[in-house]
């Protein structure tokens, strides 16, 4: 759960760096502690003071830190505070920035800062000649894409895969799905990104895909802008699953994406916690209905629908 929340905060510098966030984070058990201070700050800022390596492990002072905080047991927990060190906010299971952001920005602190960076012009902007390969490396082993292409807004099959794609939040969530649209021809092509929060809130951030991107992402997966295409990327960066028209129900994909063993791990951390969508927005699919001897039963079905999709068992 570190790991998915340190990815979370590592893909928005700019916004750590404007709402001047400091990150501590403590390791290992509650006698045999370290940690390490990450400080986000922009460009033209004076670097803060850097912590003595043996501070970093003096176990009395992590000691008063976890007490201070309520960090007395051998779990994942996230403290939120203001620049008065004050608790704001408590996190058991990792939380998506935005959330964090959206709630620091509600602080007095935060919003001082923020009337003077709108008059200084500070502002954190997405790089539009952003590289195909910084792109990608965004999502490899944090996240799962589900891109899809059409070539209009308009498309047929495009209105059904999103009709099918509607109220499945939480599901795209906690299986860390990212959905991916790439639409239009010739010059007329753009996209929208749409990132679900890793503990399956309602909650989406968005963000607009340039032109140049689209088409050089589109060339990089083969994708035709002529007609509709979906497909599944995995964490690995490769495609598990092509499909040429809309898929009516979102199971099919589901039921691939937890028969990988990588998705299988997440599950059990998930299932832990006891973090899981609605039965009616599974519609009777999701990894608690997951049982041993069903990837061999998938597997065949998947060969006799072959001519609607290919895909790979991992």
């Amino acid at each position: 759960m570190y790991v998915q929340q340190r990815d979370e905060y590592l893909e928005s510098f700019c916004k750590m760096a404007t709402r001047k966030i400091s990150v501590i984070t403590i390791f290992g058990t509650m006698n045999n502690s370290s940690m390490k201070i990450d400080h986000f700050q922009l460009d033209n800022e004076k670097p803060m003071k850097v912590i003595e390596d043996e501070d970093l492990v003096d176990q009395q002072l992590i000691s008063e830190l976890r007490k201070e905080y309520g960090m007395t047991y051998n779990d994942f927990f996230m403290v939120l505070t203001d620049t008065d060190m004050k608790v704001k906010q408590y996190y058991e299971v990792p939380i998506a920035m935005k959330s964090v952001f959206d709630l620091i920005d509600t602080f007095q602190s935060r919003i001082k800062d923020m009337e003077r960076q709108k008059k200084e012009g500070i502002v954190c902007k997405e790089d539009k000649k952003q590289s195909l390969e910084s792109f990608l490396s965004r999502f490899r082993w944090r996240r799962r894409l589900v891109v899809i292409s059409a070539p209009s807004d308009e498309d047929w099959a495009y209105s059904q895969q999103l009709a099918a794609l509607s109220g499945q939040a939480c599901n795209f969530g906690l299986r860390h799905i990212t959905i991916l649209k790439l639409l239009g021809v010739g010059e007329d092509i753009g996209g929208v990104l749409e990132l679900y929060p890793i503990n399956g809130s309602a909650t989406v951030d968005r963000e607009d895909i340039p032109a140049n991107l689209v088409k050089d992402i589109r060339n990089y997966f083969q994708i035709s802008p002529e007609y509709f295409s979906m497909l599944l990327v995995g964490k690995d960066g490769n495609v598990k699953s092509w499909y040429p028209s809309p898929m009516w129900s979102m199971a099919i994909v589901y039921d691939l994406i937890d028969s990988m063993q990588l998705r299988r791990q997440e599950m059990t951390i998930q299932q832990s916690l006891g973090m899981q969508c609605p039965e009616d927005e599974y519609g009777g699919y999701g990894y608690h209905s997951y049982h041993q001897g069903y990837q061999e039963g998938y597997q065949d079905d998947y060969r006799h629908h072959g001519s609607y999709h290919h895909g790979y068992p991992y």
